[in-house]
């Protein structure tokens, strides 16, 4: 169970990631770095009194997840770009999870961004104690068809756990038929995707994102500075003295995930929401929404 202390500290990182969402929004122009919107939103968070839960995503296009620039990177967004703005912050290991997508130098939202983030909206609704996940996957799914797009079948919301971004239970982007209920104590982020493509992702080329799965000792100064959440092969040359012979050697352990971009099979656009909700037993809280604290 939640403690009052573990409340306030997912509330409280899920009040710096939502700011930091819209500080990073507006950095996101025709032209601007990748690299640059990755460095000074990630900065922010840190200035704001939070730690990063994971590397800033920018994914564009028909990448619907798990790309950071590198170092150096001269990736520059282009007009009509659609980009997954996907971002975490944690407070003592509180984790907050949110993302929203921007359509390059587009004032008005497409249809395919409203159909996901409406798809959130109506999960935030009906969000409840009891709530089976199968039914959570069923709104987002009926949502977004109703706008003539697909959900992707093969990414899925998360559990979240203190330091352990990806605790367990899946939460769906249809009904799986799944009959785990919603229960008071749990923190989850659930992260609609939509697509005009086939409805599914594949594994594509290495992200920049790293990911200590077992036996940290081996990589006990990686471990000290980030723990067993993911990190950017970024960090690396800002965090150490001798990055080129860490990532090398974190590129060829088998101790370490390293994250492929998440690509539309067909190439289809991809759009993303995000939120963080926590369960209590007084309130639902979805941390990282400013202005929506709803009664159980």
């Amino acid at each position: 169970m939640l403690s009052e202390d573990d409340v306030k500290k997912y509330l409280r990182a899920g009040l710096i990631a939502s700011d930091a969402i819209t500080y990073g929004k507006n950095l996101i122009n025709e032209g601007v770095a990748l690299e640059e919107v990755a460095e000074e939103t990630e900065a922010y968070i840190i200035k704001n009194g939070a730690k990063l839960a994971f590397p800033v995503n920018l994914s564009i296009n028909d990448e619907a997840a798990h790309y950071t620039p590198s170092r150096n990177d001269k990736r520059k967004f282009n007009k009509n770009d659609i980009v997954k703005f996907d971002l975490g912050a944690h407070i003592d290991g509180f984790i907050a999870d949110t993302a929203v997508t921007i359509e390059v130098g587009n004032e008005m939202e497409s249809s395919l961004l409203i159909s996901s983030e409406r798809a959130l909206y109506n999960v935030v609704q009906r969000m409840r104690p009891g709530l089976r996940i199968g039914e959570i996957g069923k709104i987002i799914e009926e949502t977004i068809k109703s706008f003539g797009f697909r959900p992707i079948y093969n990414l899925t919301g998360h559990e979240l756990s203190r330091n352990v971004l990806h605790a367990g239970l899946s939460i769906p982007n249809y009904d799986d038929g799944s009959m785990v209920e919603v229960e008071i104590g749990m923190a989850f982020a659930i992260e609609p995707f939509s697509t005009d493509g086939s409805g599914y992702v594949k594994e594509g080329s290495f992200g920049n994102i790293l990911q200590i799965i077992r036996d940290p000792e081996e990589f006990n100064e990686i471990y000290e500075n980030y723990g067993m959440l993911p990190f950017s092969t970024r960090w690396i040359y800002r965090d150490f003295s001798n990055p080129e012979n860490i990532i090398d050697k974190l590129l060829r352990s088998n101790k370490v995930y390293k994250f492929p971009i998440l690509k539309e099979r067909r190439k289809g656009k991809v759009a993303q929401f995000e939120h963080t909700f926590v369960i209590t037993k007084e309130r639902i809280y979805v941390t990282t929404m400013k202005i929506h604290r709803n009664p159980i």
